[in-house]
Parts: C-alpha cells; sequence; structure tokens
C-alpha cells in the first residue's frame, strides 16, 4: 500500500477476510472432493496467481485477494501433504520430510508472514510426532526438545530483516506445545539441567547484545532464578524481556501468558506445603522489586 493510500477500517478489513475465506473454502471443498492430491496442485497453482493478483491491486480488493491467497496456499499444501501421506503410506518421518520440502519450496514464492509462520510450525510438530514416535524419547526429553526450539526461535528474533521473522513465530507455539505435552506426561521439573541450559543460552545472548554494558551478577541472578523456577517461566520471563526491549505488543501478550501460566503451573504442582509456597512468592517478588530499584537507580545516574 503506498504513502497515499488510506488503510481499510478494522470491519471492512474483517469483513472482506470472512467473504474471501467462506468463498475459498467452498470452492476448495468442491474442487478436493474427487481427489485431494489433484485438487491440491491446482489450488496451489490458484494461490500462486492470486498472490500476484493481490501485489498488483490495492484497497478492498487487495485485501480480498490477499485473503483468497492465504486460504488457497494453506489449504492447497495440507491437501498435497494429506494426499500423499495416504498415497505412499508415509512413515512419520517421512512426513517430516515431505513438509518441511514443500515449507522450503513455497516459502520464496508465498511472502504473507502468516503463510510462512504456519508452514514453520507444521513442520515443527511434524518433527515432534517424528521424534515421539520413534520412541527414542521419553516425556521428560520432550522438555529438553522445546528448550531447544525456543532458543532457536529466540535467536531468530536477532536476525536484521522480516524474511526470517515468521519462522520464529512458528517455532514458538511448537517449543511450548511440546513442553505442554511433557507436563501432560507427569514432567515437572524432572529434568533441572533443561531450566540451567535455557538459562545460560538466555545469558549468552544478554552478554552478546549487551556488550561493554554486561552485567555478571544479572547474569548470575538469571540462572539463579531459572534454577529456581522452571522451563515455562524462564521462557515467559525471556519473551517478556525481549518484548519491552523492542516495544512489540504481540510479544508481551505471548510473555505474560506464558509466564503467568508457568507460574501458576509451578505453584500448583510444588509438592510442599502453602508456608513453603508462599515464603516462594515473598522470595521471588523481593528479588524482582530489588533489581526494578536497582534499575531505575541505574538510569537516574545515567541521566
Amino acid at each position: 500500500m503506498t504513502n497515499t493510500e488510506t488503510k481499510l477500517p478494522f470491519m471492512v478489513s474483517a469483513l472482506v477476510a470472512v467473504g474471501a475465506w467462506l468463498s475459498c473454502l467452498i470452492g476448495i471443498l468442491l474442487m478436493g472432493w474427487p481427489s485431494f492430491l489433484r485438487a491440491g496442485v491446482w489450488i496451489l497453482l490458484l494461490a500462486v496467481v492470486w498472490t500476484y493478483a493481490a501485489g498488483r491491486t490495492r484497497g478492498v480488493a487487495g485485501a480480498f485477494w490477499t485473503q483468497a491467497a492465504l486460504a488457497f496456499s494453506l489449504c492447497g499444501k495440507g491437501m498435497v501433504i494429506f494426499g500423499l501421506v495416504m498415497l505412499w503410506h508415509l512413515s512419520a518421518g517421512q512426513a517430516f520430510w515431505l513438509v518441511l520440502g514443500i515449507t522450503l519450496a513455497g516459502y520464496p514464492v508465498f511472502t504473507q508472514k502468516i503463510d510462512r509462520a504456519v508452514m514453520s510450525f507444521a513442520s515443527a510438530m511434524a518433527l515432534l510426532i517424528w521424534v515421539f514416535q520413534a520412541r527414542t524419547v521419553t516425556w521428560p526429553w520432550l522438555e529438553s526438545f522445546s528448550v531447544l526450539l525456543f532458543v532457536g526461535a529466540y535467536l531468530l528474533f536477532f536476525v536484521p530483516g522480516e524474511k526470517v521473522r515468521p519462522v520464529a513465530w512458528g517455532l514458538l507455539p511448537a517449543c511450548l506445545a511440546a513442553f505442554g505435552l511433557a507436563w501432560m506426561g507427569g514432567n515437572v521439573a524432572t529434568l533441572p539441567f533443561n531450566t540451567l541450559f535455557l538459562a545460560l543460552c538466555l545469558c549468552g545472548v544478554y552478554a552478546w547484545r549487551a556488550g561493554k554494558d554486561f552485567n555478571v551478577w544479572l547474569a548470575v541472578l538469571m540462572v539463579v532464578l531459572a534454577y529456581l523456577t522452571n522451563v515455562g517461566t524462564v521462557m515467559g520471563g525471556a519473551l517478556l524481556a525481549l518484548a519491552f526491549s523492542r516495544n512489540r505488543l504481540s510479544l508481551k501478550i505471548a510473555g505474560v501468558a506464558v509466564f503467568a501460566l508457568s507460574l501458576v503451573w509451578l505453584y500448583y504442582h510444588m509438592h510442599t506445603t502453602l508456608l513453603v509456597k508462599s515464603f516462594y512468592l515473598w522470595v521471588a517478588g523481593i528479588i524482582l522489586l530489588s533489581v526494578y530499584a536497582w534499575q531505575r537507580r541505574r538510569g537516574a545516574y545515567a541521566r
């Protein structure tokens, strides 16, 4: 959209999106009834055409073609993947490579951020299913898998430009899904080195970004707090730190949600008395308020 054009009102954009998705889904259902694979290929070709049309038009028409391209792209990829898996009777590992190949092949063609993020999420979840079905990991090790995904997504947020940012947004819910599965299996902080590894990685990122302003005591405090809590609270705190440094509302919402849910889960699954739980919360509050006061004092001295 050029600078001389005004942005569409929210309700107009919402109505255009709903109309585009409904019309495209009805067309997809009619086309995909005889053969998922054949229809998926044609739908992907139409998605390429709609993507080109979206780039050439503006206003309501441009918004309609953008949503149509997104609907056709995601549904077409899903139908192709499902059709090939059913046709060739692919295993979980082979399905992962198929999803990853389609994601990489379509990344430069379909440039919408939501499309790239959804396909990145699908690739990560296919990998998770493959690893879990291989019986090479147990429930606690899924937490390690989620930590590796989170570290990868966190580092991608620091890559300049917007090309790889959708990959980071796709990996975040995948790592949280793996973390949730680990907890559903009864794993609550059963692998303490996961929190330490995540804290050390975040300390490395902090040292890399801070440069000469790196504070050793703050890094030590991060490691201590990570050891006393769990992986989820560390992830939420890291997202909040990144959100406030970048002033991104979406990251703030994700960080608050992950941090709050993980803290509530940790509180209700501590096998101890209410008095000890209250002591933990009291100590955590004092530490956080002390860090906040120290930061304000340091900022006042800097000014």
